[in-house]
């Protein structure tokens, strides 16, 4: 009797223990030495979809993450890849989901109307490799936000770009001088 009612004290608290946590309750996971003790960094922009973007958005979305970086002053920024310990690659994707399509019909006139429209979605992705290697170290990637003027279009790309940075950051451990 009292091996059945342990067993199920343990399965309670094994039960208890598995349910899932909240964000703010998962520690960080560490990143790789490689990018913690790393001085110099080199920030390439790479090869990037223009479709589906405001005219370019992609060039904001690269130039608040280079100058997300060089406000942060965590890295010396390199002009070259020779001369840096890491390489921090910025892409930007398109997935096309293909198109959309669905109607709506007037009650009062009958009449039925026909939309369509193409779904896509972006994605702004940083990968972090070692400069020598090349060896992929980590990556994180964002979606810019949904928006139709173009002025809304450019400041979600500028967004997307300043939280690739504040990604890493966010993960890095605080400097102890």
């Amino acid at each position: 009797m009292q091996r059945t009612i342990l067993a199920l004290l343990l399965i309670c608290s094994l039960s208890l223990s598995a349910v899932a946590k909240g964000r703010k309750d998962v520690p960080l996971a560490p990143l790789p030495t490689q990018m913690t003790t790393a001085k110099k960094v080199f920030i390439l922009k790479g090869v990037g979809a223009t479709a589906h973007t405001v005219e370019g958005g992609y060039d904001l979305a690269f130039d608040a993450f280079y100058s997300q970086m060089k406000t942060w002053g965590r890295y010396e920024l390199t002009d070259r890849a020779e001369n840096a310990d890491l390489v921090m690659e910025v892409t930007y994707g398109v997935t096309d989901h293909g198109s959309r399509v669905f109607a709506t019909t007037n009650s009062y006139t009958n009449q039925t109307t026909i939309f369509s429209g193409q779904a896509f979605s972006g994605q702004l992705t940083l990968v972090v490799y070692e400069a020598q290697t090349r060896a992929e170290l980590w990556s994180t990637s964002v979606k810019p936000g949904v928006a139709r003027s173009k002025s809304n279009q450019e400041k979600e790309m500028i967004i997307a770009g300043q939280k690739l940075a504040t990604n890493l950051a966010r993960r890095m451990p605080v400097e102890t001088k």
